[in-house]
């Protein structure tokens, strides 16, 4: 039974089924994922499908790509009103976008506009699940840069204070009006507006995450050959196989996967006769 997960570790494997994912990205995946699974079961006629979807999580540490607490509060807070702004205090995307899109919008800033960053108050914490603790946590070891004012805290992230200040006045009243004339976000009586303090930033730029392609099988979990043949006694589950998740994969559902299908392989690899 193969549940080794992925290969977004390996540059190699993964540009050459994406070629823009070089080396420069970072990744977020466990060390692990170097794919070397998938090419042994390769070696002994295992098909493979969807190599090419590979999924970026947008919000990771810029320097390390590490997917830590602070990297998720980018994620959770869209629907209760942060906002997503350049190095220029500019917003360049929907913040509801799909995780391929925030990610390649920001890629497409170029690499002199890394990182950016995501603009949140404290209004906003508890209502995406987040606590006192993890913001003094986030604080300590630099991750979140807090402020009073707006001002203030472009000032000590290095950006525009007017045009910060512009773009969150700007984005508080297309919440007031229901609309986004910019970017077309939805806009919802959930969200909350950038308008007392106080304030947070965190740092942010993709990182490889998730690869959703892998050994192809069937709905027993059996690693599928290139003939379209079960290979005997192979079964996989996991990030190691593909063909679950499709081309974005959607947050938390990894976990499923591995419930789902490894359970499914468990029990039929323990039918198995021994040989």
């Amino acid at each position: 039974m193969l549940a080794s997960g992925g290969f977004s570790q390996d540059v190699k494997m993964r540009t050459d089924h994406y070629p823009k994912l070089v080396a420069a990205f970072n990744c977020t995946n466990q060390k692990g994922a170097t794919g070397e699974v998938i090419r042994f079961a390769q070696a002994v006629g295992a098909d493979t499908l969807q190599m090419n979807f590979i999924q970026l999580f947008p919000f990771a540490e810029p320097e390390s790509g590490t997917l830590d607490n602070p990297a998720v509060y980018p994620f959770s807070a869209p629907g209760r009103g942060c906002i997503y702004v350049n190095k220029q205090g500019k917003r360049f995307v929907s913040e509801l976008e799909r995780r391929d899109v925030c990610a390649f919008a920001q890629i497409n800033l170029g690499p002199d506009m890394k990182p950016t960053y995501t603009i949140f108050n404290a209004a906003m914490v508890p209502l995406i699940g987040g606590t006192p603790k993890e913001i003094e946590s986030g604080l300590k070891k630099g991750r979140f840069i807090t402020a009073d004012t707006i001002g203030e805290l472009a000032k000590k992230i290095g950006i525009p204070a007017d045009a910060l200040e512009k773009t969150v006045n700007d984005h508080n009243r297309y919440l007031q009006e229901g609309k986004d004339p910019e970017f077309n976000k939805p806009i919802s009586k959930a969200m909350v507006p950038l308008d007392k303090g106080p304030f947070y930033a965190v740092a942010q730029w993709p990182a490889v995450h998730h690869t959703m392609g892998g050994l192809r099988i069937n709905k027993n979990t059996q690693v599928i050959d290139v003939f379209g043949a079960a290979i005997p006694r192979l079964y996989a589950a996991g990030e190691v196989a593909g063909g679950v998740h499709g081309s974005n994969r959607l947050g938390t559902n990894a976990t499923a996967d591995c419930v789902v299908f490894g359970r499914i392989a468990g029990v039929n690899a323990a039918k198995e006769k021994s040989a």
